[in-house]
């Protein structure tokens, strides 16, 4: 079934979107929650220790304890490395209801002291990634506070009206100045990624940032495929027809891979004229040697000035993630020695990796150093003579 739906996506977004919006969400809010928990044990054993010492057990030290143990819980889940996202989940919605707890108490009763820390910790509880569930809770406090007055047969003065006003329209407010801050943070943020992964001549990533999206899809991808593509005759445009069709070139090319290959897939211009794209989730060797064809037709063409015409190709070298070990490092040499082969071959051509290419490559990289030693001694003892 995996499969199918593998193949069904071929050309589609990226499925695990949804996923990964969560993950950032946990760690943001793991922050917050780590944040949040240490207030909340600093302020209420204040509150408790003035109690204590002052004798006065209706500043609500219950209340007060309640709070104490919702910051050592959000304490210890959210300073383990591996706390899952709902054990995350259930400390954030403790901590609110214990903070909201002690607030409602002190606007109930009057006691400045409880309420005052109370709202502050309510307030910084906003900075969860679910401010608006956050919201809701601070709307039934408000008419919590209203009815415990009624029942109470405590009167609802212009005094009492004010304070509850204030105690839900501050919140609120705050909620939405820190909202729009966030979002605001969060886009800059973003905005300075991309600008910073992203390779400003052709707009495909960088090779820092690939090689990381790579290492992260061999983590859980089981059947992905690297390209390694270098362009055919490419010095020669530079060369005769001058840098500035060569950057036409590359801007051609790389347009070429975004209107071929899907969302999800990892494309890069690593450097010169040297270009690496990853499929993840790739349903079988023949299609992707399928697709590796079609980057060769369509790079394939050629550029000139009317007098000048030299014809570009690419040579691409093909490997899937289970021929070598699952390793960025590996799977890139897999592929390098892959497009050299067929570089040798005479380019415009697409070659899957195999062992005998590692082999030929030894024996042509031995034969190499062999004639660069036997060039340098013969310059020496033509030195010498």
């Amino acid at each position: 079934m995996r499969e199918k739906l593998r193949l069904l996506n071929q050309y589609g977004y990226e499925t695990d979107i949804f996923d990964k919006y969560r993950d950032s969400v946990t760690k943001s809010n793991q922050i917050a929650v780590k944040m949040i928990s240490v207030l909340a044990i600093f302020c209420t054993l204040i509150i408790m220790v003035f109690g204590i010492v002052t004798k006065q057990p209706e500043t609500g030290l219950i209340y007060c304890f309640l709070a104490l143990c919702a910051g050592v819980y959000g304490a210890y889940v959210s300073f383990q490395n591996d706390c899952t996202r709902e054990r995350l989940l259930v400390a954030g919605y403790f901590l609110c209801i214990a903070t909201y707890t002690l607030s409602i108490y002190g606007a109930v009763t009057y006691k400045s002291d409880a309420f005052w820390i109370g709202t502050l910790l309510c307030v910084a509880c906003y900075i969860f990634d679910y401010a608006w569930r956050v919201s809701l809770l601070q709307i039934v406090s408000f008419v919590a506070i209203r009815l415990v007055w009624s029942t109470t047969g405590m009167a609802i003065d212009p005094v009492r009206g004010v304070f509850s006003s204030l105690y839900l329209v501050i919140s609120l407010v705050t909620c939405y100045a820190l909202n729009r801050a966030r979002v605001r943070l969060i886009a800059g943020q973003q905005k300075s990624q991309y600008q910073a992964d992203t390779d400003l001549l052709t707009g495909l990533t960088m090779r820092t940032a690939a090689q990381q999206m790579i290492q992260d899809h061999l983590k859980t991808d089981k059947h992905g495929v690297m390209m390694l593509l270098d362009l055919d005759r490419f010095k020669s445009v530079n060369d005769r027809l001058g840098h500035q069709m060569g950057d036409t070139v590359l801007i051609d090319v790389a347009n070429d891979l975004k209107r071929m290959f899907r969302n999800s897939d990892v494309l890069s211009r690593l450097g010169g004229d040297e270009f690496v794209v990853y499929m993840n989730s790739v349903p079988e060797k023949e299609w992707a040697m399928e697709r590796a064809a079609q980057v060769v037709r369509a790079v394939r063409r050629w550029v000139g000035n009317g007098t000048t015409n030299i014809q570009i190709s690419a040579s691409v070298g093909i490997v899937m993630t289970d021929m070598v070990e699952k390793d960025y490092d590996e799977l890139y040499r897999a592929a390098d020695i892959a497009m050299y082969a067929a570089k040798s071959q005479g380019g415009n051509r697409a070659l899957f990796y195999s062992p005998d290419m590692l082999e030929s490559a030894r024996e042509t990289e031995n034969a190499r150093h062999l004639t660069r030693e036997k060039v340098a001694t013969e310059e020496e003892l033509n030195s010498l003579r």
